[in-house]
């Protein structure tokens, strides 16, 4: 265990409440479950689980030259992140291959961004090989802040009921303050959600007050295990899972998150050549597969004995009654409704594309 993630478990405060609902956790100390996991996933479905997120980095970027600095690295128009506004952007190498999947949200004085699965040890040095002379000031604060989520079409009512704050009128990664906290509007699964970022002296009240206030209106504590499905189904990829530093921008999607207009950035003219060719190799594609039992990571699509690309995660989803997962499917493959096969170990499984992302 890293002495980063060792550092995180220490100072998160809702360890203790998580080991007292029964959880069980991941090598990362991270909740995977609480009770049941296909209970967790139709509590999301049906109406708001709570789940803690703090595993996800955070960064705290100041200084007067800040948007310029992060406008001339990230993919993203960073000029246009307003003070409660949000962006989804990503670091690259020179060959716009990803180093790191960002979110970033607007402060009057700061930028807080979120590195997600993105080690923020990691982000942060690379960001400060870039600081020359520019005044900007790169924070480590993921040890100070616990992030937690409400996702399920009723996550604004619970933060109703909870925090007496109405968060409906919140566009995409939006924000607005509470206090020292920052709600955010953020669907982590495809049925709608909000991020809670804050210190952690105020973690363990605000955690305890959902489970106490929206108990009774369906919440439940929900584990990484059942988010899994959820993002599977909603086609959301996954850093150093679904994306790494091997892996081009445009092949994982990432329309979002890049800006064709702003000028130079990390690995904008490979970007900029790709684009005016209208195509890269592979793409970053949702499956539905005909089975109960996921295939195995990186295993192969084939088409009519060809192969056509690779699994990068796969799971079974209840509500579906099949197996969700994200591939990356071959140019002449990436295509919806295309019938692929997975070839996992003695298996061939039937194979449909559902999105192209």
């Amino acid at each position: 265990m890293s002495d980063v993630v060792r550092l995180l478990i220490v100072s998160n405060p809702l360890t203790l409440h998580h080991e007292k609902l029964g959880a069980r956790f991941d090598p990362a100390n991270s909740p995977v479950s609480y009770t049941d996991l296909v209970k967790e996933y139709w509590a999301v479905k049906k109406a708001a689980g709570l789940v803690d997120v703090s595993k996800a980095g955070r960064l705290m970027i100041t200084g007067k030259d800040r948007v310029s600095f992060l406008n001339g690295l990230l993919t993203s128009d960073v000029a246009q992140v307003k003070d409660d506004g949000g962006q989804h952007s990503a670091l690259l190498n020179p060959k716009a291959r990803v180093l790191a999947d960002l979110y970033l949200y607007g402060k009057p004085d700061a930028i807080l961004v979120d590195t997600g699965a993105s080690p923020a040890i990691n982000v942060k040095e690379n960001l400060d090989r870039f600081v020359i002379t520019e005044d900007v000031q790169i924070r480590d604060a993921s040890a100070d802040l616990v992030q937690i989520t409400i996702q399920g079409p009723r996550s604004a009512q619970m933060i109703k009921e909870t925090l007496g704050i109405g968060v409906e009128d919140l566009k995409p990664l939006g924000h607005k303050p509470l206090g020292p906290s920052t709600i955010v509007r953020r669907d982590r699964t495809g049925q709608g959600g909000y991020d809670i970022i804050l210190p952690n002296h105020e973690a363990e009240a605000v955690w305890q007050g959902f489970l106490l206030k929206a108990g009774d209106y369906g919440l439940e504590p929900v584990g990484s295990g059942a988010m899994e499905i959820l993002r599977l189904e909603a086609g959301y990829p996954k850093y150093g899972v679904d994306i790494d530093d091997n892996i081009i921008v445009l092949e994982a999607g990432f329309k979002d998150a890049i800006s064709f207009t702003k000028g130079c950035y990390l690995g904008q003219e490979v970007v900029a050549r790709a684009t005016h060719i209208g195509r890269v190799n592979k793409q970053l594609v949702k499956l539905e597969i005909e089975s109960r039992d996921p295939p195995s990571t990186r295993s192969k699509l084939k088409s009519d004995g060809a192969e056509a690309g690779f699994v990068t995660s796969a799971t079974f989803s209840p509500g579906l009654g099949k197996v969700v997962g994200l591939a990356y499917a071959n140019r002449d493959y990436a295509k919806e409704a295309t019938k692929l096969r997975v070839e996992d170990a003695d298996r061939l499984l039937s194979a449909s594309v559902t999105k192209v992302l």
